[in-house]
């Protein structure tokens, strides 16, 4: 079984200074919270794009995303089950995710691989010429090169793919 995404992302994490195990270890929860809140900034992206822009059609969305996040918290806080080992429920919840995500590229038809390895060059291209990483003061948010956008932005990239696929 190929771990090739999982090596893309680390070679990115190495690259840019992000943390890297090399032995099964718990996330911390600092590291695990500002993870949760990217992934969800992503989800919040992908509700957006489905209204298809729509402001009104957006903030429903959102809002019952928002519930539905609340009734998991209020569910998982009423069960309470005991956290015997941190690392393997940090695993489950993370294979689900990952399970529910290829389940949401199965809905849409779109084998993510091809995808994937754009959007690992797009991060990649942040890297500046002399290969070193900028961070933005303030937030450590990581600064793209100039001619980034021309040169790595992927949507256009990724459109191409779609329609590749489509074919």
């Amino acid at each position: 079984m190929s771990n090739e995404m999982y090596n893309m992302v680390k070679d990115f994490h190495n690259a840019f200074g992000h943390p890297v195990s090399d032995k099964p270890t718990p996330m911390n929860k600092e590291t695990a919270l500002a993870r949760s809140i990217w992934t969800g900034e992503e989800l919040v992206e992908f509700l957006y794009a489905t209204a298809e822009g729509d402001k009104d059609e957006f903030k429903k969305l959102y809002i019952d995303f928002l519930e539905g996040l609340d009734k998991a918290h209020h569910k998982i806080n009423e069960k309470g089950d005991p956290i015997d080992d941190v690392l393997v429920a940090q695993v489950d919840a993370l294979v689900d995710v990952e399970y529910f995500n290829q389940g949401s590229f199965t809905i849409l038809g779109v084998e993510p691989f091809e995808p994937f390895k754009i959007v690992q060059e797009a991060n990649m291209g942040k890297l500046w010429e002399d290969g070193k990483p900028r961070f933005r003061e303030g937030d450590g948010k990581i600064v793209k090169p100039p001619m980034w956008e021309e040169n790595f932005a992927p949507e256009p990239r990724l459109k191409q793919e779609i329609k590749r696929q489509s074919n």
